[in-house]
């Protein structure tokens, strides 16, 4: 039905827009003192492995569930999730992957 005329308010085209995100995972490894194979620089350092948002769990057929808004960041961070529902058309969260070392001197 074409109702581009009456500008009457309609749920049509509402979805449901829950979901599960796996938002950060961090995976790491603290290096012994008394390791052999690594040198002093490396003693009692940190090895790790990150990832951002890796999968999302959802029935939206969107892009992205967590609607972005004009300005995505806002007095209390991310405010993705606080824009009225209203897609419009962003595109979804990068995926990233890091790797790291920490050392101290």
């Amino acid at each position: 039905m074409n109702d581009s005329y009456s500008y009457a308010l309609s749920s049509y085209y509402v979805e449901n827009g829950s979901y599960v995100r796996m938002r950060t995972l961090q995976i790491g490894y603290h290096i012994p003192d008394s390791s052999p194979f690594v040198g002093r620089i490396l003693a009692g350092g940190r090895i790790y492995l990150q990832g951002d948002n890796l999968f999302t769990f959802t029935g939206y057929n969107g892009l992205d569930p967590a609607l972005a808004a004009q300005s995505v960041t806002g007095a209390a961070g991310d405010i993705r999730d606080q824009f009225r529902g209203v897609d419009q058309g962003s595109y979804p969260s990068n995926k990233i992957f890091s790797i790291g070392l920490t050392t101290t001197f």
